[in-house]
């Protein structure tokens, strides 16, 4: 994500992401940015703060923490988004489901919202960020550890992602148990490497586990979904996945395919990186299993 000068889209998806960590009234004003941007576009700054009953000083504010410098500059941002007819109806499709949805129509939303996810992720993450995160896991020393932390379906991309770093002989260490994550994270030392996902950013056991790894100078990279979450004050390096949350799928469900792909981009990366030794292990790993298969 730019610091400065954010284009429309990506007003709207910074707004989405940041609008959990807010107050009452700006995470009220921030949603209908997100939401009912197409609304805002017509609207005043009066207007906007009659409709939903705030002063047009909070508006302003929640402008500013949205990398703009007033309402004004939002709009003129979200208009020129607007222009393009096409990009903001495809943002538009991605709805909740309805009890009355057919099948087709279910597969479709599933798919759509997935694709949409994987479209706004790529619009924002920060690709410094990436790169930075390359360079840590690239760089670990042979006694350096890496260690994988999360819970729920987060714990199971961690599963995922350890399982494809072992193909190519990286081993990575990762607990089910959230005790023997804090155990093993009180075990760290300089030079060691932890990384975390957590969706909402507000997991106690991720953000204790960060908080001790970086108090033993470990490098945390966290992957969230929501960029200004709790996680985010004790990671060094952030890896933001852009997906909205469902009441029936689950909070995370587009988010696990999104951040499932940041993962799969750090491995392909760590795996063209040492190309001779890493297909030497791809061997070793398929064929050490080839026995068990019919």
């Amino acid at each position: 994500m730019k610091s400065t000068n954010l284009e429309g889209k990506e007003v709207i998806l910074y707004a989405r992401s940041i609008a959990p960590s807010l107050g009452k009234k700006e995470k009220l004003i921030v949603n209908f940015i997100s939401n009912q941007y197409q609304e805002l576009a017509k609207m005043t700054i009066s207007e906007l703060a009659s409709h939903l009953k705030v002063s047009e000083s909070s508006i302003t504010k929640a402008c500013k923490k949205l990398k703009c410098e007033g309402f004004y500059e939002l709009k003129h941002a979200i208009a020129d988004y607007l222009k393009n007819g096409e990009t903001a109806i495809n943002d538009e499709m991605q709805e909740d489901f309805d009890f009355e949805d057919d099948n087709e129509t279910i597969l479709e939303k599933v798919f759509f919202n997935s694709i949409v996810a994987l479209q706004d992720t790529l619009a924002v993450i920060n690709r410094q960020e990436l790169s930075k995160a390359v360079n840590v896991l690239k760089n670990i020393q042979s006694k350096g550890k890496l260690v994988l932390v999360g819970n729920g379906g987060s714990g199971i991309l961690c599963e995922d992602f350890q399982h494809k770093l072992l193909k190519i002989g990286i081993f990575a260490i990762f607990y089910r148990d959230s005790h023997m994550q804090l155990m093993g994270s009180s075990l760290l030392k300089k030079g060691d490497v932890v990384l975390g996902v957590s969706h909402s950013g507000t997991s106690k056991d991720v953000i204790n586990i960060f908080k001790l790894a970086q108090e033993n100078e470990a490098t945390t990279i966290c992957v969230t979904n929501h960029v200004k979450s709790p996680v985010t004050e004790f990671s060094n390096i952030i890896l933001h996945s852009s997906a909205r949350n469902s009441p029936i799928t689950g909070e995370n469900a587009a988010a696990r395919i999104a951040q499932l792909n940041i993962l799969d981009v750090l491995f392909t990366i760590l795996s063209l990186n040492q190309q001779n030794l890493s297909y030497e292990n791809l061997i070793k790993t398929k064929e050490s299993v080839i026995s068990h298969r019919t």
